[in-house]
């Protein structure tokens, strides 16, 4: 089942999400990652505690990023 919605983008998502040629299939892959990395995030605390990621360093959060070809800043926020 599929339900039809209206988002507004900023202007360089929205290129990003129609220059994918499916813009649907885009975006709920990327609302789909979101949750996995919520869920691995989760599991992480519950393996570690709550605060575990305070001791990862912003060179570390950096060097994360860069290995999986995204955006340090965007990911912090």
């Amino acid at each position: 089942m599929t339900k039809k919605i209206t988002i507004s983008l900023p202007d360089e998502l929205a290129d990003e999400a129609q220059a994918s040629g499916n813009a649907s299939a885009y975006i709920a892959a990327a609302l789909r990652e979101r949750r996995r990395v919520q869920g691995d995030l989760a599991i992480m605390a519950d393996l570690w505690g709550p605060g575990w990621q305070d001791g990862i360093s912003d060179d570390d959060s950096v060097r994360a990023a860069r290995l999986m070809g995204g955006d340090a800043k965007a990911d912090a926020a």
